[in-house]
């Protein structure tokens, strides 16, 4: 059983480092061509996208916040996380810091908490 739950943890808190390690690696690339262009602004909705995953995986890593209301602790250090992250494609050669990256970003973080908040309410039984 303890063995169980250790790997849980790991396995929960490398999700969490993947998507923070992940963020910062692509934001240090100077030039991020990974998909060819496929409609206007769709770097956005990879924002977002991003966003929204690393919104699940600070959920799903919660318990770090013994003691205190979570959501808006983790909300909040989204956007910081992500305000960081636009401060950090600055300093990149090819790369700048973007107001419409950050809403993206921000946009992702909102949706997964609505996301959470929306699941926890449909599915989680209070007893």
């Amino acid at each position: 059983m303890m063995v169980n739950s250790l790997f849980t943890v790991m396995v929960k808190r490398g999700f969490l480092l993947l998507m923070l390690g992940g963020i910062f690696y692509l934001s240090h690339q100077p030039s991020l061509e990974l998909v060819p262009p496929l409609f206007p602004h769709q770097d956005k909705v990879f924002h977002a996208g991003i966003f929204f995953l690393l919104f699940i995986s600070m959920i799903i890593n919660r318990d770090l916040c013994r003691g205190f209301h979570s959501l808006p602790i983790l909300f909040v250090s989204g956007v910081i996380y992500a305000v960081s992250d636009e401060i950090h494609q600055s300093f990149i050669p090819g790369r700048d810091c973007s107001a419409g990256d950050l809403l993206a970003d921000i946009a992702g973080l909102a949706i997964g908490l609505i996301v959470f908040l929306w699941y926890s309410k449909t599915f989680v039984k209070d007893d």
